[in-house]
């Protein structure tokens, strides 16, 4: 080969790409230890356990510990604090709308439907966000919600004149009146308000918890539940919980964990059936999470799973099909905001025709952010859900033009 005859051009762009190469693994490296979580929590985890690990239930999976702890005028993040002078201004970057807003306007995740005057409590007040919102991702507190509790108010409102009318709306004072005033909870008593309290389910450590088998354990409320600082205050913690479960290795995992079995076997979303993933035949739950009884970490179940797996490359397959779930969990989050403006601006026989697929949209979102394996547990099956979702919401993004067509 004559090497005189080589072009120019062709020497130029193989000298940067040679170059780029080394490039991108500094650039990849300083992405990770600056601006990747799971680098921030090999030393934090330790904090509180494995509870901290938990993501927000209220912030999108894309806000990661940068996003609130980092020096936003760095370029490469390097300098993080906790502090609330760091942590306040990143929380009005995103939420400047938030000193317009009044009372319960616009809050998605009020569900206690709280009047909260947040301009008031910032402008003429002078509170800080971290002052109401310091479990807004670390939350130690039993269930996790991430919400503000009352007792951050009762720092500064007196407990005993402040009526509860001036935050709870629609007679909470009457129903408050009527409260157990003892601080252990008799069944009798729950069920004069909480009726439906044995057969509903409820989410507890992310578990779908059944009132109604530890009943039949001949369990009383009192021995997970107290009135003594708050009405129905959870006494157990997770480690509590553990002494009893997973102790029984006759029992299924099915029993407690129909989710991740239906979505296992692709059976998550009734309207759209998937294949059983590839390796339910082969592997039953236990055969991954043998640690489970003692709390378990990703490392754990990897290094369970890498006695068979032990071809170079296995945790990175683990990696790229948990980044894919979380950029398309993401993508379907922007998509589906992007759908709900399209369609408020729709008449209203429009609005109706398209809410099933905006339904759609949000229960998938739902279905994908509930599996803790992000995707692992059946990656086919995520991809066909999150497949399915961008669809659905480009159809509803389009709507106005696939209408305008002439048959």
């Amino acid at each position: 080969m004559n090497i005189n005859k080589i072009k120019s051009s062709k020497v130029i762009l193989g000298t940067l790409v040679v170059l780029s190469i080394p490039s991108l693994f500094v650039f990849s490296l300083e992405r990770y230890t600056t601006s990747d979580e799971d680098f921030c929590l090999t030393c934090h985890y330790k904090m509180w356990g494995e509870d901290f690990l938990v993501h927000s239930n209220i912030h999108p999976d894309s806000v990661r510990c940068p996003e609130c702890h980092a020096n936003k005028k760095e370029i490469i993040p390097k300098n993080f604090s906790a502090d609330s002078e760091r942590i306040n201004p990143n929380c009005v970057r995103c939420h400047q709308a938030i000193f317009k807003k009044v009372d319960t306007e616009g809050f998605k995740f009020n569900i206690m439907n709280i009047k909260m005057p947040h301009k008031f409590h910032l402008q003429e007040v002078g509170a800080l966000c971290m002052d109401c919102h310091y479990n807004i991702k670390h939350d130690k507190f039993r269930p996790i919600t991430n919400r503000p509790r009352m007792e951050v108010c009762f720092e500064c409102h007196d407990q005993e004149s402040t009526p509860c009318t001036k935050c709870h709306q629609r007679g909470a004072s009457e129903v408050r009146a009527t409260l157990p005033k003892s601080d252990t909870i008799e069944r009798t008593a729950c069920e004069k308000c909480h009726g439906d309290f044995v057969s509903k389910t409820i989410s507890f450590y992310q578990v779908d918890f059944p009132h109604q088998t530890h009943l039949k354990q001949q369990m009383q409320c009192q021995e997970c539940h107290s009135n003594a600082t708050l009405h129905g205050q959870i006494l157990k913690t997770r480690e509590e919980c553990m002494q009893c479960h997973h102790q029984d290795t006759q029992r299924g995992c099915e029993e407690c964990h129909a989710f991740e079995d239906h979505f296992r076997n692709g059976l998550a979303l009734q309207t759209l059936k998937g294949e059983p993933d590839s390796m339910i035949e082969m592997v039953t739950c236990d055969v991954c999470h043998a640690e489970i009884a003692d709390g378990h970490s990703r490392e754990a179940v990897l290094g369970t799973c890498s006695m068979c797996h032990e071809e170079e490359g296995f945790d990175k397959n683990v990696d790229e099909i948990q980044a894919t779930t979380q950029d398309s969990i993401q993508l379907i989050e922007d998509l589906l905001q992007k759908a709900k403006g399209v369609s408020e601006n729709l008449p209203e026989a429009s609005q109706q025709e398209i809410k099933p697929l905006l339904d759609e949209g949000e229960e998938i979102l739902k279905i994908l952010k509930k599996d803790r394996s992000h995707g692992f547990h059946n990656a086919a099956y995520s991809a066909q859900l999150a497949n399915q979702a961008e669809e659905t919401m480009n159809q509803v993004i389009s709507w106005e033009e696939t209408q305008a067509k002439p048959e």
